[in-house]
């Protein structure tokens, strides 16, 4: 796409403000028109569809939670960036609700911007999804080009030690002077282009989805990781691997045997491998998730729901469900060190799987204290920057002294 094409809206009150948005596109080389009022922003949607769409949140007459809607009843497929000065926890609120309705929202600014930040997160959000194409993805997911990458899964509980001994055949990382056991990893998606940068998952997964190469995706992505499993088995090291599984591939009644016979083959036990559904996916077609869902319990497989907390799943329903643990969302994690609510939204979610039976495991842990608060609330296992970032199979190899 030609960037010099890429057209910016901007809705903002304050006219001073719009300008220097406007100036800031004009200067990365892009085409720019605002809006002081909500109708006028929506006439300027009806002549064409923006690149790029910021937003401020709050407006006399309007305020930006409306505009999401509306742009998401709309079937907007502009990128969204919010601008606000308020209050960060009602505006992560907000970006949350924006990515639930549907909408491309690449993130937040905080007013005052200082312009340098302001022209490249313009251009940033402007380009996100500048890389790839349908006929792109189809190339690389029909050459089996999609690579995986493993993130570490720690246990936290019980609290590991500095002088703490682990067995001599058990997989460890040792951060601050502990040792953390290894139980297994996420295997996450990348995309590698020729030039060496990657297309984010949130662009490609959900372009796989609507063009209907989940099923291939998802297929190349756990073969790839039983063989890896396998491999491991088969020179003494047993760890689990989760697996992310797209909500579109519940209706296929095949799935969990052929799962079955893909793991088998490469000598892997299905209890080794973590099946990980959203929390907003459980709640489509609840009955038919919930058959699915009991096939591959019955099958050995577990199953996590991820990002607990984020959707609007009731106690009944998880309940109802057989998963056997919740992963909490990365936003409570990142909130644990400044927010007393978000450790008690853990402790309670924490409290809550324990009863029910299930394993805790937490994401996006960065620095020790948080790592420590964690283990403290007696939460199971761990993954997140702090321990490892996500990485080819031959430097997490390396990294776990993996023979």
């Amino acid at each position: 796409m030609n960037t010099l094409a890429k057209k910016v809206v901007i809705l903002d009150d304050d006219d001073g403000i719009a300008k220097l948005v406007i100036e800031a596109v004009h200067q990365v080389g892009f085409t720019g028109e605002s809006a002081n009022n909500f109708e006028s922003f929506k006439e300027i949607l009806s002549r064409n569809q923006p690149d790029l769409i910021l937003i401020d949140l709050v407006m006399p007459k309007v305020d930006g939670i409306l505009v999401l809607r509306y742009l998401a009843s709309q079937n907007c497929t502009s990128n969204i960036l919010l601008m606000s000065g308020f209050d960060p926890k009602v505006v992560q609120t907000a970006e949350r609700l924006g990515v639930s309705l549907g909408l491309s929202v690449e993130g937040v600014l905080s007013k005052p911007v200082p312009f340098s930040l302001l022209k490249s997160e313009i251009k940033r959000a402007a380009s996100s999804n500048d890389s790839i194409s349908e006929t792109d993805l189809r190339n690389v997911v029909a050459n089996q080009e999609i690579d995986v990458h493993l993130q570490p899964k720690v246990r936290l509980s019980p609290p590991p030690s500095a002088d703490n001994k682990l067995a001599d055949n058990v997989l460890s990382i040792e951060m601050g002077g502990t040792n953390y056991e290894v139980v297994g990893f996420e295997a996450l998606a990348r995309w590698q282009l020729s030039d060496g940068s990657f297309v984010p998952p949130s662009i490609f997964i959900p372009m796989a989805e609507e063009i209907d190469l989940i099923q291939s995706l998802t297929d190349t992505i756990y073969q790839n990781v039983v063989k890896l499993l396998g491999k491991w088995n088969r020179i003494g090291y047993h760890l689990t691997a989760a697996i992310n599984i797209s909500p579109r591939l519940m209706g296929n009644l095949d799935l969990p045997d052929k799962l079955v016979e893909t793991a088998i083959s490469e000598g892997v036990a299905t209890e080794q491998v973590i099946l990980e559904l959203t929390e907003s996916a459980t709640m489509a077609d609840a009955d038919h998730i919930m058959e699915v869902l009991t096939r591959f319990r019955l099958k050995g497989f577990g199953l996590s729901i991820d990002d607990f907390g984020t959707g609007y799943s009731s106690l009944i329903q998880l309940y109802r469900m057989p998963f056997t643990e919740m992963k909490v969302d990365k936003s409570f994690v990142d909130d644990m060190k400044s927010s007393e609510e978000a450790q008690t939204i853990i402790r309670s979610i924490v409290h809550l799987g324990h009863n029910l039976g299930m394993k805790i495991c937490a994401e996006g842990v960065e620095d020790l204290p948080v790592s420590m608060a964690l283990a403290e609330l007696t939460c199971d296992y761990a993954q997140g920057y702090y321990y490892s970032r996500p990485q080819p199979a031959a430097d997490f190899e390396a990294l776990l002294n993996i023979a």
